[in-house]
């Protein structure tokens, strides 16, 4: 099965992968890198795929569902549980719809827009990798983010490449986040299914985090 993740971030900034699920809840990197945006990053994952093979989901490091009533109580969750394990900075960690920079917010859009129009069929979760670090244990007080490679994330995700760069790593767990999407991974669920008005401006979404 083979699954992108996607983590718009800007010029040379926006990093990709392409994954394959291995068994187990583990995946094993194919092909990665960085770029500039959205269009060269879909791209990328769709001429790294294998002929005849067919993308079946990404996760995407950029809200692609809003609230009409303010905050999602998605993010109010995430933050929460968080907060509670230590991230000094759960507002930075998971931001408001309305602090986002443009180069997330925009961008992230349109990957899931151009994947659309490339693979219809194609499963989509909004991830947030750095949230993730702490969700799965990784990140603590005693540990920061930015100090955690993909090396370190052995037990879920195997390979990388030359560089990996902190956006090839957030857009390896997106991907992660996709297979705990399409498999149904106990201990995560399907935040966007919470929301009591969701708007869907790239069309059905879903939200997958380890929290219950």
């Amino acid at each position: 099965m083979w699954i992108a993740g996607f983590d718009p971030g800007g010029v040379a900034s926006f990093g990709w992968c392409l994954t394959e699920a291995e068994s187990g809840q583990r995946i094993q990197i194919r092909e990665a890198g960085v770029t500039n945006h959205a269009s060269l990053a879909v791209r990328c994952v769709l001429d790294a795929l294998p002929a005849g093979a067919r993308l079946a989901a990404a996760g995407i490091d950029s809200p692609l569902y809003w609230s009409l009533g303010g905050n999602r109580s998605s993010d109010l969750a995430v933050r929460a549980l968080i907060r509670q394990l230590g991230a000094p900075n759960p507002g930075g960690t998971v931001q408001s719809p309305n602090s986002l920079r443009g180069a997330c917010l925009v961008q992230g859009a349109l990957a899931a827009h151009l994947l659309r129009c490339a693979v219809p069929e194609v499963r989509i979760t909004e991830s947030h990798p750095k949230a993730l670090l702490w969700l799965l244990a990784l990140a603590s007080r005693k540990r920061a983010e930015a100090s955690i490679c993909i090396a370190d994330l052995c037990d879920h995700i195997s390979g990388g490449s030359a560089s990996d760069s902190d956006h090839e790593r957030d857009a390896a767990l997106g991907a992660l986040a996709s297979l705990a999407m399409v498999e149904g991974w106990d201990g995560w669920r399907d935040l966007a299914a919470d929301e009591d008005d969701p708007f869907f401006p790239v069309g059905p979404v879903e939200y997958w985090m380890p929290l219950v």
